[in-house]
Order: structure tokens, then sequence, then C-alpha cells
């Protein structure tokens, strides 16, 4: 990539951080980073900054924070930074097309699927969810459809039963930041080589809510584990007994023939499934820190032999 292109970046998480850390440290001229705007977080709700603003600011490149680009002020701001190229990762607002047509190289996503599979806004726990042993980076040129641009790169990764959220993300984040670089260190290669998706294999990651977290007992002990790998990270699997949630962060199979009724827990914090039962070795209580399964249910005798409720419908 020549040395006068400038890249407007866009990105709020972690996974899109690796992506503009690789930019900045390959001294591309980032004339912009776009990120959600600060939000409540965490137990006390104070307003906090993405990471991606985090790092912008702290190395001095010019932060933009729009709710939307419904404006046209926003629209000009954009096209006033002149950007050859805008880099897209994670970023979390809808661009309109008017966008899409400012800068010459267009938009580049860096997607966490192998597109067509997996389009829309949670495919890593999609992929994970659904016992894909694959999955991948695709870095694509975008569109105004939900993740239907013509695909410049794939590469992918293996999934195991044990992979989490967490180490999926992170593996993928390295990955896109990786190819993200190959792909603007060619670009005029790159994007006339670009593929129409295929029109078969197409499947959509839902949105996360809270009620999708929920834990369904009445389900495979290999399926809830892939739930509970699904959202190790945020906002991390749940159920509910007496009125304590529990958020869910680790388990492990521990049998495969189990004759008591689903989600019935024992002295060892060992919780029944329709088929098999799971171990709950890292939980966290409502209100407090983090704890082994073991350790919870020893300060909790009274819920031994007891069953979680039934399962609340996923709504999405």
């Amino acid at each position: 990539m020549e040395e006068n292109k400038s890249i407007v970046f866009m990105g709020t998480s972690d996974f899109s951080l690796k992506a503009l850390i690789a930019l900045y440290e390959a001294k591309f001229p980032i004339v912009g980073v776009y990120t959600q705007a600060p939000k409540p977080a965490g137990r006390s709700y104070k307003i906090q900054k993405s990471i991606v603003h985090k790092f912008a600011e702290e190395k001095k490149l010019p932060v933009y924070c729009p709710r939307s680009f419904k404006s046209a002020g926003e629209v000009e701001l954009f096209r006033s930074l002149n950007p050859d190229v805008a880099v897209v990762s994670s970023y979390g607002l809808i661009i309109p097309k008017e966008l899409l047509n400012i800068p010459p190289a267009g938009f580049i996503n860096i997607h966490a699927s192998l597109l067509p599979r997996w389009r829309g806004a949670a495919p890593i726990q999609s992929a994970i969810l659904a016992g894909d042993q694959k999955t991948g980076i695709t870095i694509m040129k975008m569109d105004d459809g939900v993740d239907t641009g013509d695909i410049i790169s794939q590469k992918s990764v293996d999934i195991s039963p044990r992979t989490s959220h967490g180490e999926l993300a992170d593996q993928l984040g390295d990955l896109g930041a990786a190819m993200i670089l190959e792909t603007l260190n060619n670009l005029d290669y790159s994007i006339p080589q670009s593929r129409k998706q295929p029109a078969d294999g197409v499947t959509y990651a839902k949105k996360i809510s809270k009620n999708s977290c929920r834990i369904n007992w009445n389900d495979s002990a290999e399926n809830v584990l892939r739930h509970i790998k699904a959202f190790s990270s945020i906002p991390a699997a749940w159920t509910e007994i007496d009125d304590i949630l529990l958020k869910i962060f680790n388990a492990e199979i521990v049998d495969k023939n189990v004759d008591v009724q689903c989600g019935t827990i024992n002295e060892n914090m060992i919780v029944t499934c329709k088929t098999g039962a799971l171990k709950l070795t890292e939980i966290q209580p409502s209100g407090k820190n983090k704890m082994s399964g073991e350790d919870f249910i020893r300060g909790r005798k009274n819920l031994i032999g007891r069953i979680i409720p039934d399962y609340m419908e996923i709504t999405s």
C-alpha cells in the first residue's frame, strides 16, 4: 500500500483493537478512529470509553463517536477526513450506503466467520453454539447488505469442544489483524481479485440478548457445555435458583448416564442434563466474585438435591 493512502478505522471491541494496533504499529496513516460512544458499564454503571477509544487517545489519534450516521453533518465530517479506505472491525453501528461510496477503495470489513456462514452480529458465539469444527476470518468489501459483500480473502481455524469464546476471539483477532495488513499492503491487487459470496450455505448469527444466554438444562451435557463456552467472556451463560442468579464461566462433563431429573444439583455442584451431567467449575453468584462451584455449594448446602426451575423460552 502506498504511503499516501489514508485510513479511517471503525471498531469498538477487544477483537477490533488488535487490528487497530497492527495498523498503528505498521505506521499506516490513520486519519480517524470511529468507535461507539462511551456508555455505562460495570456494577457502578460508570460511563466508560471503549478499549479502542482509550488506545486512540493514548496514541493521539483523532476519535469520533457518533450515535448514528443519519445526520448530514456526520456524513460530511467523515467526507472531510478524505480517507482512501475505511477498515471496519466489530464496530456496532450501521454504515449507510452514502458513506460506503466516499473512500475510493471503499470499506473493508474484518468479519469473524467463513462467510456466507454466520453473517450478523455474533458469529463467534454462533459457531461454538452450533458445534462447528471450523471457523475463521473473512476480509470482505462492504456493501449495503448485512455481511453480503465480496470476499477478498479467507483463512480458517479449528474449533475443539473445549474452545471458549475468549480463546477463539483472541485467536481470530490476531488472525484478522494479520490479514488486514496483508490486504492493505496489496490493496491494488486485493480488491480486483475479490469474489462474490456463494449463494449456498448462508446462515445468520442472531443478536445476543440476556435471555439467549440462559441455560436450558433439558438438553444434552454436550450442548449445555457449548452454550457455556460460547458465552464464557461476555455476557456469560447463566441460570437461576432461589432468586440467586449464577453466571457460569466454565464446566466439564462428568457423567454420561444419570437418572435424576434435569437441573438437579448435587453436593459437588454437578447439575444433571437431559443426557449426561456437568460439573460447574467456575461461577459467579450475583453481587459476588467468581468462585469454584464447590466453594459455592459448600456455603449453600440447602441447594443440594434441589432442581433448577424450568427453562424460560429463549427470545431474540
